[in-house]
């Protein structure tokens, strides 16, 4: 048996041999791959699509709102400009002002009310339920829209165009008023036209394809 220490270690040596380390398995630098180009076409196409649905769905909302604030903010100028230019009724600038700026304060509400219930899962049952705030202007502006018939429409052949005259009352104040109510009753009968139309022309329909 060796006893020397060399020869211990040259006989360890021998019978096992260290074992073998791959030196480029541990220190070699971790490898990484480049998105592929297909990817990031992918990723900026979404991008831009996304951007651009935002940027139309601003625009489209912008418009929505400058539509439907149109015709009261038109309301109210009128009105306030022509205040006193209406001797021979003086409810028809006052229809207009608060009819237009009741009109916003409607309209305002019922598009908060849709924004609001869009994000709801249960969107379409919390829209069948009518706000009480609504509720309550829609019955102001019908009784409102009906005392204003009668400011416009009993005043249509007593008013002048004569500014020193008592029944005197400023034409183009006169004629907005006028026809912007007489508008309301065009476009309700044209609805209605439409709707019954429509509903003949799928009656009509419905018999034909139930005879085949």
């Amino acid at each position: 048996m060796a006893t020397n220490p060399k020869d211990i270690e040259a006989q360890l040596s021998e019978e096992s041999p260290p074992p073998a380390y791959d030196s480029t398995a541990n220190n070699a630098p971790p490898k990484y791959t480049s998105p592929d180009a297909k990817t990031d076409s992918d990723g900026h196409v979404d991008f831009c699509k996304k951007l651009l649905i935002i940027l139309c769905s601003t625009i489209g909302c912008t418009i929505l709102i400058a539509i439907v604030l149109a015709i009261p903010v038109t309301m109210i100028v009128m009105g306030a400009v022509h205040k006193d230019n209406c001797p021979a009724e003086r409810m028809i600038p006052i229809y207009l002002i608060v009819g237009g700026a009741f009109g916003i304060v409607k309209n305002l509400s019922s598009l908060m009310q849709r924004c609001m219930n869009k994000d709801k899962e249960d969107g379409d049952e919390q829209n069948a339920k009518t706000n009480p705030f609504d509720s309550i202007l829609n019955c102001f502006l019908f009784a409102w829209f009906i005392a204003g018939n009668v400011w416009i429409y009993r005043t249509k052949d007593e008013w002048t165009s004569d500014p020193v005259a008592a029944n005197y009352c400023d034409p183009s104040l006169y004629w907005f008023a006028f026809w912007l109510t007489t508008s309301t009753y065009i476009l309700m009968g044209t609805m209605c036209c439409c709707i019954c139309f429509g509903g003949i022309l799928a009656t009509c329909c419905g018999a034909i394809s139930g005879e085949k």
